[in-house]
């Protein structure tokens, strides 16, 4: 459980243990183990705003409709300069892609768009920004809700206040192989049909990676 809780999104410490363990009280004790840990109560959501309505986000098919927001003026800027972070999540999937930069432009907007979203996943048919004409508030919600966890990651995860942008990588992947409250799965299983399988996995030997040992290769 220790191992398990180093991923920094911890609210769904119990469903990731799942996926590769089992026992009686875990739920029980997943939850005590976070009730008792510092960074998760420093860190942690402290929320005061009452339910509100949900608003229904079409997107047909994984990929076709993109969010992009961008995270300004990060301070300190990083070791290498940087203090932007450009953040797409695609609807469907809530797969994210993020890019740090020391300047930020409509080219380097453009070119983030063409090589990590195009080339990747193909033409999307729509992208939301908060400068399109087609904007709503309620659909860029899944895109502040991302920032929001990607800069929470970051806090737990940066060792020196400058270097950010380094980790923005392991931050990424904590982000992608976590539960998402909106569609109960990670955004990793969603788009490969399968869960990421983890150092910890290999490191204290899960049920499927266990079994995958167990199977003779063909001849």
């Amino acid at each position: 459980m220790v191992c398990y809780h180093q991923n920094p999104i911890r609210r769904t410490l119990g469903l990731t243990i799942r996926t590769g363990y089992f026992w009686l009280t875990m739920e029980t004790d997943c939850c005590q183990f976070v009730q008792r840990c510092l960074e998760c109560q420093i860190h942690g959501d402290l929320i005061h705003v009452p339910p509100s309505e949900l608003h229904a986000l079409t997107s047909p098919w994984p990929f076709s409709v993109w969010g992009i927001d961008i995270i300004r003026k990060i301070s300190p800027k990083s070791s290498n300069g940087h203090e932007f972070i450009l953040i797409s999540i695609d609807y469907f999937t809530k797969w994210v892609e993020v890019a740090s930069y020391a300047r930020l432009t409509s080219a380097g907007v453009a070119s983030v768009i063409r090589s990590h979203i195009i080339c990747c996943y193909g033409v999307s048919h729509d992208l939301i920004s908060d400068r399109g004409a087609h904007f709503r508030a309620e659909m860029n919600v899944a895109v502040e809700a991302a920032n929001k966890n990607i800069k929470r990651i970051l806090q737990r995860m940066v060792e020196t206040s400058r270097d950010w942008s380094e980790k923005l990588p392991f931050a990424l992947w904590a982000y992608r192989t976590s539960f998402r409250t909106s569609t109960r799965a990670t955004p990793y299983s969603l788009v490969y049909g399968m869960e990421a399988v983890l150092s910890v996995e290999i490191e204290m030997g899960s049920l499927r990676v266990s079994l995958e040992q167990q199977i003779p290769e063909a001849d």
